[in-house]
């Protein structure tokens, strides 16, 4: 039908269809608010306390909280808690040193006090002497009692532990170039590690094999691959990746995946005679000591390239507090002066703070955020390079013979990770010869 009629009513049923339209949204939306009001009540603050900050608080920090409330006890000793607290970002808790090669004493120096571990000699090992800390990582270590030629794979912020068999090679120096290997993702619920031992193929050689163990077979197997690394560092070794890195005494880094089987090699980007390389973020970073500076370099993935992370002065680092104290005169003083703290005192720190590049040595580094850790005398300084925060652990006095800037350092990260039991196989019978002569 047509005609003006017809005409003049279109846009009334167009009005029609617009109004329907909006009453239904907003029925919508009301049916939608009914529904979030008639839920559950909204959770009080001990328990969103319970489900999403204890699993950022230290170990030790942690465990005091066990009495707050049966249901905190429940979950703080529940293993899908474990697992979460290893996979959650956190940065490095201290360092494990020995003394001198020959001091049987083993000490873990914690860059905050609250964030340490229960027995610093790791005294729940069956060993018959303090161990020696190859390496760490995501709170899982590797250690080894020479006086027993034993081997664990521990956690040292909750004393369990699991014994490991010595690997296929003879070790021919006083520590072995152990590297473990966590994965701390939520996926890992069993707490399965992985250790890659470097070995030299032939003494004096330079040519490195690696053998590799897992918690899922209960073997070691050495694999295909070698690699150039003359004067490999066994302290040096970090994990990153999924990946076991070493430094070299040549200026190299290399590094070797037990997931893939291949070799990585990295060359120093600056004085390979003052660098370190470290774990951030799942990465591979160095720090080069540059004239009085630091800087942080970071492994491109894909190329293989370094590029700058991050750059701090030496002053910075090591800048001391000033020694006034605000006034409490005004908030406004206070701030003003907290602000020429920030600012005008490390540039005044800089021109009157010269301490010689021998004198400050770059320690190993692990955690979320890159952070530089330097040795200056008896002081260990850890510098957020994101935050330009500063913590701050000092070394006891030296024992007769003993010298902090030659001991060997182990970087350590506490978490309630779990260790996999680990069941002991046979090695294949292509490897039972495979330990050089």
């Amino acid at each position: 039908m047509s005609g003006p009629g017809a005409d003049a009513a279109a846009p009334s049923d167009g009005a029609e269809q617009l109004r329907a339209y909006r009453e239904a949204a907003r029925r919508r939306l009301r049916e939608r608010v009914g529904a979030i009001a008639r839920g559950p009540v909204r959770a009080p603050l001990a328990d969103v306390l319970r489900d999403h900050a204890l699993v950022h608080l230290p170990p030790a920090a942690a465990a005091r909280l066990r009495l707050v409330h049966p249901s905190w006890a429940r979950v703080l000793a529940s293993p899908l808690f474990a697992v979460a607290h290893a996979a959650a970002p956190r940065r490095g808790s201290g360092l494990f040193v020995a003394a001198a090669p020959d001091d049987p004493g083993l000490l873990f120096l914690p860059l905050d006090a609250a964030d340490t571990v229960p027995s610093p000699p790791l005294a729940f090992l069956p060993a018959s002497s303090p161990p020696a800390v190859l390496s760490s990582s995501h709170g899982v270590a590797c250690c080894f009692s020479p006086a027993d030629d034993a081997y664990f794979v521990c956690n040292p912020a909750t004393g369990s532990w699991e014994g490991v068999p010595c690997p296929p090679c003879r070790i021919t120096w006083p520590r072995p170039a152990i590297v473990v290997v966590f994965d701390a993702s939520v996926y890992n619920f069993g707490g399965d590690f992985t250790l890659v031992c470097a070995f030299e193929s032939a003494p004096g050689s330079g040519i490195y094999c690696f053998a590799v163990f897992t918690s899922v077979t209960g073997a070691w197997w050495v694999a295909d691959a070698v690699a150039p690394a003359e004067g490999l560092i066994p302290a040096s070794g970090v994990a990153a990746g999924g990946v076991a890195w070493w430094r070299t005494t040549i200026g190299t880094a290399v590094g070797y995946s037990p997931a893939t089987g291949r070799v990585e090699l990295a060359v120093c980007p600056g004085d390979s005679a003052h660098w370190e390389i470290g774990s951030a973020a799942g990465r591979l970073h160095c720090a080069v000591l540059a004239a009085d500076d630091v800087v942080v370099f970071r492994l491109d993935g894909h190329g293989g390239c370094w590029e700058v992370a991050a750059t701090v002065s030496v002053a910075e680092i090591l800048q001391q507090r000033r020694p006034w104290q605000p006034d409490s005169s005004s908030d406004e003083e206070a701030g003003n002066r907290a602000e020429q703290d920030r600012t005008g005192a490390i540039t005044a720190a800089a021109g009157r703070f010269r301490m010689p590049r021998d004198d400050v040595r770059l320690l190993p580094f692990q955690g979320t955020e890159v952070e530089v850790v330097l040795l200056a005398g008896r002081r260990v300084v850890a510098f957020d390079t994101a935050r330009r925060r500063r913590r701050e652990a000092l070394l006891p006095e030296q024992p007769a013979g003993a010298d902090w800037g030659a001991a060997a350092y182990a970087v350590h990260t506490n978490t309630l990770a779990q260790v996999a039991r680990v069941v002991l196989m046979e090695p294949p019978d292509d490897q039972e010869v495979a330990s050089p002569s």
